[in-house]
């Protein structure tokens, strides 16, 4: 992927030198929102999301150089949207650069690059308590699935 700019925020694929920043930030998003934030797991994720041919999609966003954004989507075949699809797995921005357009900038691209890598749809999951999530993604068109997600834990 290569570099994209959007409302003086910089958009960009993660590289491996960016380990220990998207660990960070993968961290901060898992502790604000009361999740287990289990370093050796954070960082077997990132280095997944890192490999070569790794079928994620690990971004950056960037303001003024710094690193204050991410997000983690992976691609999955859908039969449901007939195609590959990007399952939205985490989106976070750190407190200090919210409301300036990171986020939006990091969904304008990932669905930019998405359409042009021949994915049928970018999907995700929020709780229905943020709020503020809730609006950034009905304002780019967004629509809501009713369904129930389950998981169950293997190891």
């Amino acid at each position: 992927m290569t570099y994209a700019s959007s409302m003086s925020t910089t958009v960009r694929a993660a590289l491996p030198a960016d380990r220990e920043t998207c660990i960070r930030l993968l961290t901060a998003q898992l502790v604000e929102h009361a999740l287990p934030a289990d370093p050796a797991g954070i960082a077997r994720g990132v280095d997944l999301a890192l490999a070569p041919h790794s079928p994620a999609w690990l971004l950056l966003g960037e303001r003024a150089g710094a690193p204050v954004g991410i997000v983690l989507a992976n691609q999955v075949v859908s039969v449901e949207k007939g195609g590959h699809t990007l399952w939205v797995e985490e989106l976070y921005v750190a407190p200090e650069a919210r409301r300036r357009g990171v986020a939006t900038a990091l969904l304008d691209y990932l669905t930019t690059e998405g359409r042009r890598h021949g994915a049928r749809a970018v999907e995700l999951e929020v709780v229905p308590t943020q709020a503020s999530a809730l609006a950034l993604y009905r304002r780019r068109a967004f629509r809501e699935v009713h369904r129930q997600r389950m998981t169950l834990d293997l190891d």
